[in-house]
């Protein structure tokens, strides 16, 4: 058992190391999101998306089907347009997100700062669907954001009927493919989003580590900020313990010198400063004097993000006054104040994702459909979990659960 368990965190650090490549640079994110909607050659996603040229497009190709996140299908040519030349298409194997399994291996900061960066992300697009006319273009387009109160029974069945909702919208996907290859029907894309996080009881104390919040924004994309971390177990090291405590480049290398390899104490200190330069961490103490001999030692803790008064976003008030924008802007309130009390992420457990989908007529339906009846099963439970708590005297776990699916506009800005 205990060789089963170490393989298979072994496999998951392998998994996070995978992902560090499709998030080291933006275009290969969306490279593997649009793959995994379709086939696409890099001379057809470069027309569409632009990527700064083709060269540099296909190189960033080559290096998904290296590591195993593209998975060549065709090819065609040579001959028309083509003239001499043969040109490949690939399709995604893969989508590159943080499953059950490798979730909790992230210290709980970069939970957090991955938690925030979605809400912008899904903020963005909620957005950008309502300037453009698309959110409520399609009838059936569904949003909710419901509150209810669980027990732990309640909590785990919302979760798993969550993740089931999930696993089914790709099914879904794939059977589209089939559909309109024989329909010719022209699907769209769609944004789908399913949250269930904690929501901090009245007058309760915040909860999880004691972050300290970064002085000053990295300059880096954050998702090429994470790749650097969940490349290095070392790094990822370093930023749990500075969860747990505050820590320095020495006192880590003094505690953990037999498990760093050929790492020394300068390589500690090297990652100790990159980490902080990338807003990672923070210093919080400095010591000097003793065993120091005149050198100053810097303590750190690791970071959380700047949760300002004021979200970044602006919408008309033609928009701001609109239900389906209340229904986002209750939402983002509620995580708000979740993140800043430590909830959100408090538990792994927690679901949040957002996908596009390429869909059909039907598997639009068939996807709001599912929408609706997990918001009535979140409300079902609710009743079933008074009933349980009433007997039990467990304490309730204050939930939200936003859903939500609408068309996506078209990209019309190529990437530069």
């Amino acid at each position: 058992m205990a060789a089963k368990v170490w393989t298979g965190l072994k496999s998951r650090r392998e998994y996070l190391r995978r992902l560090s490549i499709v998030y080291s640079v933006e275009l290969r994110q969306k490279i593997v999101t649009e793959l995994y909607m379709r086939v696409m050659s890099p001379k057809q996603f470069f027309g569409e998306f632009g990527g700064g040229s083709l060269p540099r497009v296909a190189k960033n190709f080559e290096r998904l089907e290296r590591t195993g996140w593209l998975r060549r299908v065709r090819t065609e040519g040579p001959g028309e347009e083509r003239r001499g030349g043969v040109e490949c298409f690939y399709r995604a194997t893969e989508l590159a997100i943080f499953d059950y399994d490798t979730w909790p291996l992230l210290p709980y900061s970069l939970r957090v700062a991955f938690s925030w960066t979605m809400r912008k992300q899904l903020a963005e697009r909620w957005r950008d669907a309502m300037q453009k006319m698309t959110f409520d273009a399609r009838r059936g387009r569904h949003r909710s954001c419901t509150s209810a109160l669980l027990d732990r029974q309640g909590w785990k069945r919302v979760n798993a009927a969550t993740d089931g909702v999930f696993v089914s919208l790709f099914e879904e996907q794939a059977d589209v493919r089939l559909r309109t290859a024989h329909s010719g029907e022209k699907p769209f894309v769609a944004t789908v989003a399913l949250l269930e996080f904690e929501s901090p009881a009245r007058g309760s104390q915040p909860v999880g580590p004691s972050l300290v919040e970064a002085r000053t924004d990295s300059l880096a994309p954050f998702w090429q900020r994470l790749s650097k971390v969940i490349a290095d177990e070392i790094c990822m090291q370093i930023v749990a313990e500075a969860n747990r405590r505050m820590v320095s480049a020495p006192q880590f290398y003094r505690e953990f010198r037999g498990e760093l390899g050929s790492v020394g104490v300068e390589g500690v200190r090297r990652r100790f400063k990159k980490l902080a330069e990338t807003s990672w961490l923070a210093v919080v103490d400095e010591q000097s004097g003793g065993r120091r001999r005149g050198a100053t030692e810097y303590f750190y803790r690791a970071t959380a993000p700047a949760f300002g008064d004021e979200d970044p976003w602006e919408v008309p008030a033609s928009i701001e006054d609109t239900p389906s924008w209340r229904v986002f802007e209750r939402f983002a309130k509620l995580a708000k104040e979740a993140m800043r009390a430590g909830t959100f992420d408090a538990r792994v457990d927690r679901y949040a994702t957002w996908s596009l989908l390429l869909l059909d007529r039907q598997g639009w339906e068939k996807v709001t459909a599912a929408l609706e009846e997990l918001r009535r099963l979140v409300l079902a439970e609710q009743e079933r979990a008074k009933a349980r708590m009433k007997k039990s005297g467990e304490k309730p776990i204050p939930t939200t659960v936003l859903l939500a699916a609408f068309e996506s506009p078209k990209t019309v800005t190529k990437e530069p």
